[in-house]
This record gives C-alpha cells, structure tokens and sequence, in this order.
C-alpha cells in the first residue's frame, strides 16, 4: 500500500491529510502556523516537528510515505523554501518531499482539469490552469501595490469613504457609526491615529470588510459603491488570467471569505465574469487545498 501526505500550510493553521494510493482520507489534523511571513521562525520549527510526530505516528512510521507535499505561501522566496525543507529534514523526515506555493495546492483541489480559481479573503489572487496543465497568474502581488478586491482593500475603502464624509468631500454614510463603534473610538481623529499605529497591521484593516454587509443592505451608497469596485476588480483577475491561459471554458471556483461570505459582491462578480466567459462553468471548490497537495503528490510521486 502507497501513502501520501499533503500540509496546508497557513498563518493561522497547518493541515495535514494522508491517504492512501487512491486518494481515500486515512487521517488528518490541524497544527499551528507555517507561514514565515506572520509567525516566528520557533512557532514554525515547532509546527514542523508536530506535524512530523503525527505522521510517524500512524502504523507506516515516517518512513512509509511515497511523498509529502507542503503548499505554502511564501515559497517563491529561496530562504523560506530552504528554511522549511531543512526543518523537515532534521525533524526526520527522509523520503521524497515537494513544495509549492498555498494557491498551487488550492487549485489542484478546487478544480478537475481546466478551469480556474479566484480567491479573495486578506489578499485576492487568480491561477488558471490550461488542458496542457501549464498554471498561469494574476494578482497575489501583496497589500502595498496589489490585492484589490480582497479584505484588506475593502477595508482600507470603508476608512476612506468614513474620512472623505468626515472631510465633507462624499456624503454621509452609515459605515461611520459602524467603524467608530467597531474600533471602540469616538472621533475621527481617534480613527487615524489607530490607523496609523505601529500595532495596526493590515489583518486588522482587512477585519473591517465584514462592516459592509449592513450597509449594504441598506442601500448606502458608499457601501454599494465599495462592493462595486471589488466586485470589478476581481472579475477583471479572473477575465485577465483566463486570457492568458486561453481558456475560454471549464470551471471556476470561488474562494475564500470575501466570495464566500458576501452575497453581493460573489453575484456581481459572477455576472460580470461571465458576461465576458459565457461558457466558464462557476462551482464550489471539490476539494479543499489540502488534499491537493495530496493529490499533487500522488501525482509526481510513482
């Protein structure tokens, strides 16, 4: 028998999943962090070890694996690759090992055969897969120049809508009330200076996206107008990384917290996809990332 394993590796979380050689679930569990980007170089040799320690502790020992693939964010960077593929290795772990970036995995298990992805939760990013199986992207490219569309770009759009009906420069809206009341502040000028704090990081303007949905179920205006243009942009990845790609059908699948928590911007985001992709087929995902890293791995791994 052919086990395999596959990590999801986030910043909150690591998942691990084995099965066996025809892709039935033997085991799994949750760890802590792996992504080098939010969590301390100890937290994340300690979730190594852990997640080692549970597979060797199944009946085929560390050593009865025919591949473990790790996805993670991040990988693209030499130092993180090496740092996670040396920790691997000195907690014991000897047979053959990939890693990939956390939106590799999460294609290979939202989609079967051509098609895309569109993930929007803190960031946004598409990944396309063509029929010779060659993977193409858009967007992913961080906070600072990029991730429209996601969490963090709607929050940072509340801020300014609450800043610019502040200045007189836009009309009053009820996000106002909502993110004084959130941030536990009464001024606007209270606002800025937690905004600008050197504790404000951009996982805390991102947790002020979920502000829109009242608003926006009262039709104000400045709450449609954000919805809109996250809405537009991300249509615009999808549209853009298909045409790379030169797909023009398969699936699609949504993910992540801003498509799969807000109804407004996942229709609109559908529509204005496939008025562009009419033959695009949109689908909840068939598997989560995880088991395509298993499936990666069952794949590269005879």
């Amino acid at each position: 028998m052919k086990y395999y394993c596959g990590w999801d590796g986030g910043g909150s979380k690591t998942r691990v999943l084995i099965t066996d050689e025809s892709g039935l679930a033997i085991a799994q569990q949750d760890f802590g962090p792996i992504n080098l980007n939010g969590a301390p170089e100890d937290a994340v040799r300690e979730t190594i070890k852990d997640c080692l320690e549970f597979m060797a502790a199944l009946p085929q020992g560390i050593d009865g694996y025919n591949g473990l693939v790790i996805g993670a964010s991040g990988i693209s960077n030499h130092a993180v690759k090496e740092f996670i593929e040396k920790a691997v290795r000195e907690y014991g772990y000897r047979k053959s090992l990939h890693l990939v970036g956390d939106h590799e995995i999460a294609l290979a298990g939202a989609i079967k055969g051509v098609g895309a992805i569109l993930i929007a939760g803190t960031g946004s990013v598409c990944l396309a897969r063509n029929a010779e199986g060659e993977i193409f992207r858009c967007g992913g490219y961080g906070h600072l120049i990029d991730d429209e569309g996601s969490g963090y770009a709607i929050g940072r759009d509340i801020l300014a809508a609450v800043t610019q009906a502040f200045d007189g420069r836009a009309n009053e809206t009820c996000l106002t009330g909502a993110v004084l009341n959130h941030l536990n502040v009464k001024e606007h000028s209270q606002l800025i200076g937690w905004l600008y704090s050197p504790q404000t990081d951009k996982k805390q303007i991102a947790a002020l996206a979920p502000l829109l949905i009242h608003p926006l179920s009262q039709g104000d205006t400045a709450a449609i107008s954000i919805a809109d243009k996250a809405a537009t942009h991300l249509a615009e990845l999808v549209i853009a990384t298909c045409k790379k790609a030169d797909i023009h059908s398969g699936e699609l699948a949504l993910m992540g917290s801003i498509l799969t928590h807000y109804d407004a911007i996942r229709q609109q985001v559908a529509e204005k996809i496939q008025s562009e992709l009419p033959d695009i087929t949109i689908i909840k995902p068939h598997n989560e990332p995880a088991y395509g890293a298993v499936d990666i791995g069952r794949r590269i791994f005879t």
